[in-house]
């Protein structure tokens, strides 16, 4: 059974077709990279999953429950997070207090957000548990401004996870990384890979090869392949496409 899954999405803009009749599924604990060349239309698949953006056809299910016509917050009340590409963190609060509105935010109670994030034990306790997760306690009580860029992407999977989601969707965590940054994320992910599952969209075929339990190829809007990674790197299709001599 799948947590999370697609049905013939289809979202155009105007002669522009975005997705052409995507069907994607993430399985318990399962890694399932999500890659492709730029322009594809992978930021706006991730977009139709979370609610952001609505697709002209198609469903998804999450948990086997229809949240097609959903919104954002009420998909991540059922347990869907999601990070960005571009980073969405208030960058003059703490990590920790980054962490506690994300805790907050998944409250069913309209008026959450008027409680005062800091110094709330019943919002820290577990801002403070996600950080821990992602390697950050040291760092609480820094700014998101004064973080280092691989800390502030470590961060931002510690606000969604903050949110005790059901799966996670990864839109390009390495995105602007050095080697080592992502050496970090990279093992951050695997740390949690198995217990939370993972859709990812990601650039980094190393870091996909590594992490991913299965990878589909978007090329034009379309799923081209879908598969265990390695019979996805020997697809000629998929090298001619998207790889090209990557060994």
């Amino acid at each position: 059974m799948s947590v999370l899954a697609a049905q013939g999405l289809r979202k155009s803009f105007g002669a522009n077709a975005v997705t052409r009749d995507v069907s994607i599924d993430l399985g318990p604990g399962e890694v399932h990279a999500l890659i492709g060349p730029n322009g594809a239309g992978k930021t706006s698949l991730l977009a139709q999953l979370a609610g952001t953006l609505a697709p002209d056809a198609g469903r998804v299910r999450l948990d086997e429950a229809d949240v097609t016509h959903l919104p954002v917050h009420a998909r991540a009340r059922r347990g869907l997070a999601r990070t960005f590409q571009v980073s969405a963190l208030i960058g003059p609060l703490t990590a920790l207090q980054n962490a506690a509105l994300a805790v907050q935010a998944r409250s069913a109670h309209p008026l959450s957000f008027l409680r005062r994030a800091e110094g709330d034990a019943a919002l820290e306790g577990p801002a403070m548990e996600a950080l821990s997760a992602v390697g950050l306690r040291d760092r609480a009580r820094v700014s998101a401004d004064d973080l280092a860029y691989g800390e502030r992407r470590a961060l931002e999977i510690a606000c969604a996870l903050a949110q005790r989601p059901r799966c996670l969707l990864l839109d390009e965590p390495l995105a602007g990384m050095g080697h080592e940054e992502g050496r970090r994320i990279v093992a951050l992910l695997a740390d949690l890979k198995g217990r939370i599952p993972m859709l990812m969209v990601e650039h980094d075929m190393d870091a996909v090869f590594v992490l991913a339990d299965r990878v589909s190829v978007l090329v034009q809007g379309r799923i081209v392949a879908s598969g265990a990674p390695e019979a996805v790197r020997a697809d000629p299709a998929v090298r001619e496409a998207y790889l090209g001599a990557v060994a």
